[in-house]
């Protein structure tokens, strides 16, 4: 039987949601390999957990998605759903477990997802663990212009860390918009840190180093100089969607 949830953590916690390495060490403590030990201590067995997005060292989740295959049928889902809450760790919990059907995947049957990312342009201390303090005047209006360039289909290998696997870097975007210095970001798919070097980007054209017009020139290969990179509290992945079912951000 399969069985999926929805997952909520802060990314700070965490060395990202699957085993890698960090500094040449493989760090043990990721979202994933502590939401297995819970899952299975709660149910007596091992439990292997696939997730909708494999986010980065330091990037939150409201609406990460994930599934695990279990041989049992008719479990009580909110018993196991508070178990696995208890014996886990304080930064991160799980909602709405459920049967799914076995042809469910997380990740594959994925539709789209949605990041917010947030910036903040004078110090703050409430909520300063998901946001980006940038420390500097940005023009909004001259980014949220200059992020349209993102929308539809497009090779973003340029915008993403080398992968060299042979896989496809071409993603299609469906909405880039600013809302008081939050981006709210919606594709298909996102390669390995995309989202950042996206807003990293309109971040030097909103404080004036690049001009209108620098997403298409590195989308033609014509741009070569520095870029920023977005460190990765701002992030959180809000939801991920699929055709017969979606997940959405609890009310605040």
């Amino acid at each position: 039987m399969r069985y999926k949830f929805v997952c909520e953590y802060n990314g700070l916690a965490f060395c990202g949601w699957q085993e890698q390495l960090k500094n040449g060490v493989i760090c043990e403590k990721t979202v994933q390999s502590e939401l297995e030990k819970a899952f299975s201590i709660a149910l007596r067995q091992k439990i292997s957990i696939v997730g909708a997005g494999r986010t980065d060292s330091g990037v939150h989740a409201r609406g990460q998605v994930a599934h695990f295959d279990l041989e049992l049928e008719n479990i009580n889902c909110r018993i196991l759903e508070n178990s696995v809450n208890a014996l886990s760790d304080g930064n991160v919990c799980i909602r709405n477990l459920q049967p799914c059907p076995s042809d469910f995947h997380a990740r594959y049957s994925a539709k789209e997802r949605y990041y917010r990312y947030t910036l903040c342009t004078e110090p703050i201390v409430l909520g300063r663990e998901c946001v980006w303090e940038c420390g500097c005047k940005l023009n909004a209006g001259t980014m949220a212009k200059e992020a349209q360039s993102f929308l539809g289909q497009h090779d973003f290998k340029a915008f993403s860390v080398p992968r060299n696997d042979g896989k496809s870097t071409i993603c299609t975007i469906t909405e880039f918009r600013l809302e008081k210095l939050c981006w709210h970001i919606r594709g298909n798919r996102f390669l390995h840190k995309q989202v950042r070097a996206m807003v990293g980007l309109l971040f030097d054209v909103g404080r004036g180093r690049y001009e209108l017009g620098t997403v298409d020139k590195i989308f033609s290969g014509e741009f070569k100089g520095e870029r920023t990179w977005a460190p990765p509290q701002g992030l959180v992945l809000e939801a991920v969607e699929y055709p017969n079912y979606a997940t959405r951000s609890p009310a605040r």
